[in-house]
């Protein structure tokens, strides 16, 4: 059977006088396309970008799967710490109701755009206090690190990992030693991350630092490294509550 080709329909006197009356509408149209555009700055990165762990491998972005360890050089890192409410479903993800962001774990307070702060600051909150829940604390704390190849280039991809709480003690002493032997931040080392073999969960260790030749190269990339790290968790995926005892209003039918 021939299908007929469509015809536009030219705009009625109705939709034009609509647009004459008022030119919010294509004002409108291109502030919301002009967000959509800024709104990669507004959330967490894709996943896409970040070594994905598990006990005894590491998956990295370009799909390779490693035992480990791998060479890399940590061009930049920050501290998070991430409340979330109620217990963990792998089948309704929700966002943080309550998260910090920042270079300094000690003088880290919740973002003002955390739906629901738990207190002024992470130091004097109790979700962030160890036995808040069972032997640990309610707040997850983290290590967000941006990481390179030894050998990359301006144009290499640049990838996350995040180092668990019970990795922290480990990676903050391995920074420590770090400053002490080679007066550097991590980015003058290139670091062996590998998985702690002495646990059943996922989680990195970090050792044998050695002088990284290509400094100059990974250094130049600490900006792409902070706007990396410190882009905030995607809120628009939070449940939105419903409000009790209310009946929500019929739509009028459209007209076609």
């Amino acid at each position: 059977m021939a299908t007929k080709a469509l015809k536009a329909t030219p705009a009625t006197a109705s939709t034009t006088v609509a647009l004459k009356k008022n030119n919010s509408v294509v004002d409108i149209k291109a502030q919301l396309a002009a967000q959509a555009a800024a709104m990669s700055d507004r959330i967490t990165p894709p996943p896409g970008n970040k070594i994905k762990l598990a006990p005894n491998a590491m998956t990295l972005p370009d799909g390779t799967k490693t035992p480990g360890p791998i060479e890399v050089v940590i061009v930049d890192f920050i501290a998070r710490n991430m409340f979330y409410e109620g217990d963990f479903d792998a089948n309704n993800i929700q966002p943080p109701v309550c998260f910090a962001i920042g270079a300094n774990p000690k003088t880290m307070a919740p973002s003002p755009n955390s739906p629901q702060p738990q207190a002024k600051t992470c130091a004097e909150c109790p979700m962030n206090a160890f036995g808040s829940k069972g032997n640990g604390k309610a707040c997850k704390n983290e290590r967000m690190l941006a990481v390179l190849p030894p050998d990359a280039d301006a144009d290499t991809p640049m990838w996350t990992a995040s180092v668990s709480p019970t990795g922290i003690k480990g990676f903050d002493g391995y920074v420590s030693g770090v400053a002490r032997t080679f007066g550097t931040p991590p980015v003058g080392v290139i670091t062996s991350m590998g998985l702690d073999d002495t646990k059943t969960y996922a989680s990195l260790v970090f050792s044998e630092p050695a002088p990284n030749p290509n400094t100059a190269d990974h250094f130049a990339r600490q900006d792409e490294a902070h706007d990396l790290l410190t882009v905030e968790p995607d809120l628009t995926a939070r449940t939105a509550a419903k409000p009790a005892g209310k009946v929500a209003a019929k739509r009028p039918p459209i007209r076609r």
